[in-house]
Order: C-alpha cells, then sequence, then structure tokens
C-alpha cells in the first residue's frame, strides 16, 4: 500500500512539471535523423519555459545507454518564458541515442523528458503497386531472425487518424515497408552500419492516375495517396533529404490497357522533384503480363528509356527473374529484386565497389550489315553479354509433352517472329544471323504479352549479361545501315616496347574504338576510344615479348561500322635478345617499387648486379643457381640501367631494364 501511494504521489509530481517546459523541436522515440555528408546528425531540442524562476535548461545525450555528453544552457529565472536550445550531434552507426531533458532551479534538476531509440542514418521511399509492397512470405522470410532494432518507419495503423502518425521499427506496423524495403534496410545496415527508414505509400492494383493525383492546394493532403505518403514524410522531417524514390508501378495501366502513361509519369516525375528534391529516382521496367495489350510493350519500353528521358533516373529491369508468377512473385522473387536493386543503390549512394555488370542490359542502337542478313545488337558500352541457350520445360504429367523455347523467336522484325536462324554474343554486342535478308526497320525483343499451354506467363529464354542481369525489353528500335568500316588498319614496332598504329579513316565516324587481344584474336578488350578524324595511335603499354592482335571499329550516334581488318605486331622489348640464351626480364619498363623478374629456360643464374649510366654498381645479390630470380628495384631514381648476370654455366649476360 505505501509503494502504490508513493507511485501516486510521483505521477502527481511528474506530470505538473513536464508542463513547465513548451517545446518546439524535440525528438520522438525510436526517431531517424537523416545523416549529413559528414555522416553526422544535428538533434535539436528547442522551446521556452512557461514559468518563472528556472535557472538552466539540461540535456544528457547517451550512447547505447551511456552517458556521452551534457548540453546546458542557462536561461533567465525572472522570464516566464525564457527561450532555450540546444543542440548535439548523433553518428550514423549501429547505436541507438537517448536523450534527458532536465530543467533546473538552481542546483535543484528535475527530468522533465526522455526520448528513447534515437538513429542517425539514412531514408528512402517506395511507390507505386503491390511489387513495391511484397507482402507475400512476410511472416516467414523477412520477420523470423530479421532484426529491426536500428531499421525504421513512420506510419500510422490503417484505421487511424493520420494525427496518430508515429515512428515504428521496420517490422511495425505489419507489413508498412514491405519485403522489398526490409531486404534493401537489412543489406544496407550489413554491409555499411547504416541504419535506415523506409517510408512505402504503394498501393496494390491501382493505376497511375490515382497514384499521382494531388492537392495542388495542400500536396501533404492525407485525402490522396500521393498526399498520405508526402505528409509522412514531412512529419518525420525527411522529405528533403530523402536518398533514393524507388518506382515499381505499371501493371494495372498495362493489364487494363490504359492510355497515356507517359504523359502521366512526366507529371509525377515533376511532382516527385517539386515535393523531394532532386534525389535519385529508380524506376523499374515492368515484367510481360498475359493480358492481351500490345500496347504494353510500348510502355515497357518508355520505362527502359526513362534514364535518358529525365534527370537524375536509374533503370532496372524484372523480367526473367526467377520466382516470377504472372503479375507476382514469390518471396525469394523479391528478395532477388530487392538484391539487384540494392547493388545500384550502394554504388550510387555508399561508393560500392561492386559497378560491373549491376545494371540490367540496355540497347543502344541495331545496325545491320550490307547485306541485311545479319544484325547487331549493341548494348552499354562494358557489358559482357550471353546469348542464352534453349530453354526446356519439363511435363511429367501421364501424355505430357516437353516444351523447348528458343531466344532467336522472340525477336520481332516490324512485328513478324521467326526471322532470325541463330544468335551469338561478342561482349557488348548479340549478333543475329537471319533466315534470309530483311528491310525491316525496327525490331522489338521480347513479346507484347505472352502464355502458352505450358505457362500463363513468360519464364525465359532471355539475354543476360555475365552476371545474371536480364537485358531491359524494347520495342520498335530502329534498324539503321551500318556505316563504312577502316580497312587499312596497320601496326608496326616503335623503340623499345611500343606499338605505332596508322590507318585511313572513312565515312562520316564520330568515333573510334581501339581494341587490343594478347596472344589470340578470341579476347579483344577496348584500349582506346578516339575521335572520328584520328588516324594514328602508339599503343606504349604492350611490354611483353607477346604478339598483339588490334582491331578497330567507327561509330556514330545512331549507327557503327564492321570491324576492321585484324593487324598482329610482336613489340620490341628491352631485356630480350633473339640470340641464345633467351633471357625474360619482366616488367620493363618498371616503376620504382615494382620488383624485377628474371627467368631463362636454358641456363640458371648464380649472381646479379645492378649498373647504373655510369657503371656503378647500385644492387647486387647472389646465392644458388636458378633459372628464375626476383630484383627488388626499390631506392632507385627513374633511368636506363643494365642488368648483369652470371650463370652457372660460365656466360656472363648483360640486358637493359628502364625504371619509370
Amino acid at each position: 500500500m505505501k509503494r502504490l501511494y508513493t507511485s501516486i504521489i510521483l505521477l502527481l509530481l511528474y506530470f505538473p512539471v513536464l508542463g513547465q517546459l513548451v517545446f518546439e523541436q524535440l525528438p520522438r522515440d525510436l526517431q531517424l535523423y537523416p545523416r549529413d555528408a559528414t555522416n553526422q546528425a544535428r538533434v535539436l531540442i528547442s522551446g521556452r519555459t512557461s514559468a518563472a524562476g528556472y535557472t538552466k535548461v539540461s540535456t544528457q545525450v547517451l550512447r547505447a545507454g551511456k552517458l556521452t555528453s551534457v548540453v546546458s544552457q542557462s536561461v533567465n529565472p525572472a522570464i516566464n518564458t525564457a527561450p532555450f536550445s540546444l543542440s548535439a550531434s548523433i553518428r550514423a552507426e549501429l547505436a541507438e541515442y537517448s536523450f534527458r531533458v532536465f530543467a533546473y532551479r538552481g542546483a535543484d534538476s528535475t527530468l522533465i523528458v526522455e526520448r528513447k531509440r534515437v538513429v542517425c542514418g539514412d531514408v528512402y521511399i517506395l511507390y507505386g503497386q503491390s511489387n513495391a509492397l511484397a507482402l507475400v512470405g512476410l511472416d516467414t522470410y523477412y520477420s523470423v531472425n530479421f532484426d529491426d532494432t536500428y531499421l525504421r518507419t513512420a506510419d500510422y495503423p490503417v484505421t487511424a487518424k493520420p494525427a496518430e502518425i508515429s515512428w515504428y521499427p521496420a517490422k511495425q506496423p505489419f507489413g508498412s515497408v514491405g519485403g522489398v524495403g526490409l531486404t534493401i534496410q537489412r543489406l544496407i545496415l550489413q554491409n555499411y552500419g547504416i541504419p535506415t527508414c523506409v517510408l512505402n505509400g504503394a498501393q496494390g492494383g491501382l493505376s497511375l492516375a490515382p497514384l499521382l493525383a494531388r492537392d495542388q492546394a495542400n500536396h501533404a493532403n492525407t485525402g490522396t495517396f500521393y498526399g498520405n505518403l508526402l505528409y509522412r514524410a514531412q512529419w518525420a522531417g525527411v522529405a528533403s533529404q530523402v536518398k533514393g524514390i524507388i518506382w515499381r508501378q505499371g501493371e494495372e495501366d498495362v493489364g487494363s490497357g490504359i492510355p497515356g502513361y507517359a504523359d502521366k509519369f512526366k507529371t509525377l516525375y515533376n511532382q516527385l522533384r517539386e515535393d523531394y528534391g532532386n534525389t535519385r529516382i529508380y524506376v523499374g521496367q515492368i515484367n510481360i503480363l498475359a493480358d492481351k495489350k500490345d500496347g504494353a510493350a510500348e510502355v515497357r519500353d518508355f520505362q527502359r528509356r526513362t534514364k535518358s528521358l529525365f534527370s537524375n533516373v536509374e533503370t532496372i529491369a524484372t523480367v526473367g527473374t526467377p520466382g516470377y508468377q504472372g503479375v507476382h512473385y514469390d518471396p525469394l522473387g523479391y528478395q532477388r529484386l530487392a538484391f539487384e536493386q540494392y547493388r545500384q543503390i550502394a554504388r550510387d549512394v555508399y561508393g560500392a565497389k561492386d559497378t560491373l555488370q549491376i545494371n540490367s542490359p540496355n540497347i543502344k542502337k541495331v545496325v545491320a550489315n550490307a547485306r541485311r542478313d545479319s544484325i547487331t545488337l549493341v548494348f552499354d558500352d562494358q557489358m559482357q553479354m550471353i546469348w542464352t541457350t534453349d530453354t526446356t520445360f519439363f511435363d511429367f504429367s501421364p501424355g505430357g509433352k516437353n516444351t523447348v523455347r528458343q531466344l532467336k523467336d522472340y525477336f520481332y522484325f516490324d512485328g513478324q517472329a521467326g526471322v532470325v536462324a541463330a544468335g551469338s554474343a561478342d561482349g557488348s554486342r548479340i549478333t543475329l544471323a537471319l533466315k534470309q535478308p530483311s528491310q525491316a526497320k525496327t525490331l522489338r525483343y521480347l513479346p507484347a504479352y505472352f502464355s502458352d499451354g505450358f505457362s500463363t506467363f513468360y519464364d525465359g529464354p532471355t539475354l543476360k549479361n555475365k552476371r545474371g542481369m536480364r537485358a531491359f525489353s524494347f520495342d520498335k528500335v530502329s534498324i539503321v545501315d551500318a556505316i563504312l568500316p577502316v580497312t587499312t588498319l596497320a601496326a608496326k614496332p616503335f623503340q623499345e616496347g611500343n606499338v605505332q598504329l596508322s590507318w585511313i579513316t572513312r565515312g562520316n565516324a564520330q568515333a573510334q574504338t581501339l581494341e587490343r587481344s594478347v596472344g589470340s584474336t578470341t579476347n579483344f578488350k577496348q584500349i582506346a576510344l578516339l575521335n572520328g578524324t584520328v588516324a594514328t595511335y602508339l599503343d606504349s603499354d604492350p611490354l611483353a615479348a607477346e604478339t598483339y592482335y588490334y582491331r578497330l571499329k567507327n561509330h556514330t550516334s545512331t549507327s557503327e561500322s564492321a570491324y576492321s581488318n585484324v593487324v598482329s605486331v610482336r613489340p620490341l622489348v628491352l631485356g630480350l635478345e633473339p640470340a641464345e640464351p633467351v633471357v625474360h626480364l619482366f616488367p620493363n619498363p618498371l616503376a620504382g617499387n615494382e620488383p624485377l623478374r628474371v627467368t631463362a629456360n636454358q641456363v640458371t643464374f648464380t649472381e646479379y648486379k645492378v649498373l647504373d649510366m655510369l657503371g656503378r654498381i647500385v644492387k647486387s645479390g647472389h646465392g644458388t643457381a636458378r633459372n628464375a630470380i626476383t630484383m627488388e628495384m626499390s631506392g632507385l631514381e627513374s633511368g636506363l640501367y643494365s642488368i648483369r648476370l652470371q650463370t652457372a654455366e660460365g656466360q656472363t649476360i648483360d640486358r637493359k631494364v628502364i625504371i619509370r
């Protein structure tokens, strides 16, 4: 009974004291503050007193439950409404912060309020249809063994009023963030230690029109889907600091044949820019549906091109994703989509080094050869494309028939299929060999819609790159004629370790790519991008005793040529003598901090000396006879040096080496 009486007294004392400070800014429990360029956020606690007599207001800052700092400000006790403003910085890290605010009367202090579990990190927004939510399997795939201690959202239960909005851990209210958002949050946290907040405003089954509807007098009007999401972002104080907006939508417009998608998206884009600033928007190209709407191909192609039509937009394809079920995906499919989206975010926001081949291959141009019996599909530079082999679908039911799908059958020339005989990949290019010459003007890749007797949705085959990223489907891409190739490429050794290339330019090339392969003609890689008028190039990179092969290709913004003639050359390499014994020095030239390796297959070495141009010995060594030795060359100045080798056979061999 005594404990109960004491508790009542404490309650009576606490709540009246709480009213003595009127707060203008104060952290909320579970709040996430967006980090700045220094990986920190400034937490402001401000307001005024509502009674005289207070001499100081103070804030204790606790990190993971331990006191880290105290921020205080004296106030005038003679003023009833004395202002105060306190600030503290918190870091974006795997730690939660607490803030305790005290009011002082002389030496006596009273705890006014405490806010807990505050974090610093990044904010992302998801918007669109149900594939931006990914609610399937939320209990089993995202809640079990999923720690959301440092992950946040700001929302309110469906039946609650906007005034009841609150900060939550990411898994609450149930389904608010969704499977895609939770997976991206988890990956960012695991790989970069950055807490995140995801605000997901996606609505299943909605076309673009209701999702972009906005009250022009009050953009954050919660009576609209758009305004509801914006209200949450503004209430959380993050609308102007969103790191990225992920847009996944279009199935309803495509499946219902609703026209005007491009114009509606432009309206939405402009609204997002107005309300959220110039944050990057990640647009997902939707998958192939079964609904018989030929306009679906046009919508998908527009989504593919948003990257070039609008500023600060990145795109990604969904076609060919494992786990596709016709409109939605199974939980593993959603996690795959989330992981692929995360890689783009990690590159753009967190400086990830994993950047090669993480984008969906995007068609740049389609070029026909002179006979028009072969078509080259040119994808992004540096893409390494794969021509997918036939896909067989097995039917194990009694009397069932297997289904074989061939990628060559899903290219449409002016809408006509069955034109392609075979396909092959070479770097960023796919070559389609045609059954007969074609005068078609446009090319479509993948059908506008699809279902067959084996599957009600399209599940392959698809074009991919070497990391399994599926290429965007495209529609009505112009087929252009190839421009003239270079036919006069020539190469010759030039000085030590250099190759001089020359040719006669042809046609109206705007640019030229020069490629090189070492030791064979099967592994060409680009070494230079040149202006279309350039007719010579000095390759100073080849330094080994190898045969080098070169080829050239002309380009314009809309077309390209076939490859030039291939030429080969063997550079003059210092340290390699034609007389026996053959001794290799590599690398040569070499940087001052690199070791020099000397090898031979007919003699063994017992001693070496390194002499400068004045004949002085600057390095030396000896040991048991061996046919390969490594010399540490650090500490030597740039210049030409002699390497004097003593062999076990009694020979003295001199070679030259350059230190850059």
